[in-house]
């Protein structure tokens, strides 16, 4: 069984090695602006909060949800975050049906992270990745390279979930010239990485 972990007494959809991880990308990275989709239960939210407090206290975090829970109520404790209860995405199409929520918040000077852990992270990662700037960072997540490593390195060891595959975005890697970031830590946590390169 996986060991899962906890922030705050919440119960987040991650392993035990997320949060580590996670800080320290953040402390890598050094995001001005950081947008979640899927807050979920918002423990990933909340922890992100408290690691820009600490270590980043300029940086503004932007979660996305299309289920608005007891934590989109605003809260002293998170006021560098910015929650919207609202579905931005066509997940047919892979189109923003409303860019100005997130185009708007992204548009400014210095380094972008958007975390794709909603409904549909393939239709998330192909469709924000085109707005992406040089140096700006997406991730996705329950993701394995392919089934077969999944089956058999991931299942019942990382992670038990595979939604996005290295097969499902290569197109859009190619096309929105991305690279491949920190794959070892990443494996640890069933995420896949991408930076945003120069032609």
């Amino acid at each position: 069984m996986i060991e899962r972990t906890k922030y705050k007494n919440i119960i987040p959809q991650q392993n035990k090695y997320f949060f580590d991880n996670l800080e320290k990308i953040l402390i890598l990275i050094k995001p001005d602006r950081i947008v979640e989709i899927g807050t979920g239960r918002g423990a990933t939210t909340r922890y992100m909060s408290d690691i820009c407090k600490k270590n980043l206290p300029n940086a503004k975090i932007k979660t996305f949800d299309i289920k608005a829970r007891h934590h989109f109520k605003p809260h002293e404790d998170l006021n560098n975050v910015e929650f919207c209860d609202e579905n931005i995405f066509n997940y047919n199409e892979k189109k923003l049906i409303k860019p100005n929520l997130i185009c708007d918040f992204l548009s400014k000077k210095g380094v972008n992270l958007i975390l794709c852990d909603g409904g549909n992270k393939i239709a998330e990662f192909i469709t924000l990745s085109p707005i992406l700037n040089v140096n700006d960072i997406i991730m996705a997540h329950d993701y394995a390279p392919n089934k077969k490593i999944f089956e058999n390195e991931y299942k019942g060891i990382i992670w038990d979930w595979c939604e996005i595959t290295d097969e499902d975005i290569c197109d859009a890697v190619e096309k929105n010239n991305l690279e491949s970031y920190n794959e070892k830590l990443f494996k640890q946590t069933a995420w896949v990485a991408k930076i945003k390169v120069k032609k």
